[in-house]
């Protein structure tokens, strides 16, 4: 995707954030200017004014694709936070689900002694019945004979005396025997009682606990349908955040094209002509005469008195404007990039042109506070007047520090395609002892730094 506007924005990144200045409140009546830019312009002006507006939707689309990333980013936070909620609602539901199965195992397991017992308790209680109605049974049937006690009767049998207490010890262990044998048995079923009473109570806790854990699990099915709609509402969002992020693409791309129409209606310029006629070579690259202390110098210093214009070296787009800082600076001043631009530079303009069938960066340092006549994003012909001399930033007197760099071949419908690249605010060729290891003198590609005076002349 062509993102000019974003380019513009990448260059002026380098150390330092960008000030758009194509908020205009005009810009914002979106149906004229569509209206007065899709007509027939009569002037440079107008031309000027619809770039500046094509730029001003371009850079603004771009802010709300950034924005609407961020959107996006968060959104897709929380649809996996409540992805991974709902992953563990199932899991927990998973997991009581397989504890009230393992509890209905264990009810039915309880339940099942608790047959058996029941069944052997109902045997036992048969075996003592059976016992006390034998008992009666006899006793009923030898009064039944004898009119008195069958017992006695059985007693006054005996033929002596001996007889009598052995018969007596019979009748008494006969009787201790049906007693002893009915109370184990009573005893067992008192046993099996209380075992099943144990038995009732477990599977009682056991059925409080199951319910405990279906209710839990209720709990966890409404908040797992809390998260689906959660879950569904985030996808809804982020479906509706793709779909603006979509229309800015669109909107960004439409206005980029348009700029792109006028660039591809201007040809590239023969050659470099020199941006400060009439002026002196004060100091060349890559350093400082001797006069001026030795140090490194990446530019060329063209001298000249406060107020001269400067003008475009070739057809090409502006990149960047800073101002803002007093005409007169002095050395060791960094004013410049509290203006989004070079620390010490001053005013200063920035622009990529084309000329000779080559891709040149250029810039222009220490400008005249509010003589910049351009604005970032302009498309500038050759000869155009760009601003004034200065000292402004880090300067001992008036000149215009200018910065040459080859960032290879094409024509000026490709300028957009090296915008593209996001270079910083030196073109990516370095500062200091790094700037000399990207010299084009030096045999490095491109992107390197030109000695302005090969081309510019004096």
């Amino acid at each position: 995707m062509k993102k000019l506007a974003q380019l513009v924005l990448t260059i002026a990144i380098f150390a330092y954030s960008f000030t758009t200045i194509y908020a205009a409140p005009d810009y914002d009546d979106t149906a004229y200017w569509e209206d007065f830019c899709s007509g027939e312009l009569d002037n440079n002006d107008d031309i000027r004014a619809c770039n500046a507006y094509y730029m001003y939707q371009a850079e603004n689309a771009g802010d709300r694709i950034e924005e609407i990333k961020g959107e996006i980013a968060n959104a897709q936070d929380d649809l996996e936070a409540a992805q991974a909620l709902v992953n563990e609602y199932r899991e927990d539901i998973a997991a009581l689900q397989e504890d009230i199965d393992a509890l209905n195992a264990e009810i039915e397991d309880l339940q099942e002694d608790i047959d058996a017992l029941q069944e052997e308790i109902s045997d036992n209680e048969a075996e003592v019945e059976q016992l006390n109605e034998e008992v009666l049974a006899r006793m009923a049937a030898k009064q039944g004979s004898m009119h008195f006690d069958p017992f006695l009767e059985f007693l006054l049998g005996s033929t002596s005396f001996e007889d009598m207490l052995r018969r007596s010890y019979g009748l008494n262990a006969l009787m201790e025997g049906d007693e002893q044998l009915r109370q184990e048995i009573e005893a067992v079923i008192a046993k099996l009682d209380e075992d099943k009473q144990k038995i009732e109570v477990n599977q009682e806790t056991i059925e409080v606990r199951r319910n405990e854990l279906e209710n839990d699990q209720d709990e966890l099915e409404v908040m797992l349908e809390f998260q689906y709609e959660i879950e569904a509402k985030t996808e809804e969002l982020i479906a509706d955040l793709r779909n603006q992020q979509e229309t800015m693409i669109d909107i960004q791309e439409s206005s980029l094209d348009k700029i792109r129409q006028e660039i591809d209606l201007m040809p590239s310029s023969s050659g470099l002509a020199s941006p400060v006629p009439g002026a002196y070579i004060s100091a060349g690259m890559p350093y400082y005469p001797a006069s001026f202390g030795g140090g490194i110098h990446l530019g060329v210093d063209y001298a000249v008195g406060v107020g001269t214009s400067i003008y475009s070296p070739a057809n090409g787009v502006i990149l960047l404007t800073a101002n803002g800082c007093p005409t007169y600076g002095y050395l060791g001043s960094s004013c410049g990039y509290q203006y989004t631009g070079l620390i010490g530079g001053g005013n200063h303009v920035i622009m990529i042109v084309a000329a000779g069938g080559s891709i040149y960066g250029v810039s222009f340092s220490h400008m005249m506070l509010n003589s910049i006549d351009v604005e970032e994003g302009d498309i500038v012909t050759q000869g155009q007047y760009i601003g004034k001399v200065g000292s402004s930033g880090n300067s001992t007197g008036p000149h215009c520090h200018i910065e040459l760099y080859y960032l290879g071949e094409g024509e000026m419908s490709d300028i957009p395609d090296y915008i593209e690249r996001g270079y910083d605010l030196g073109f990516n060729c370095g500062w200091g002892s790094n700037g000399l290891r990207r010299l084009c003198s030096n045999g490095v590609g491109a992107p390197c730094r030109l000695d302005g005076r090969d081309y510019f002349g004096v």
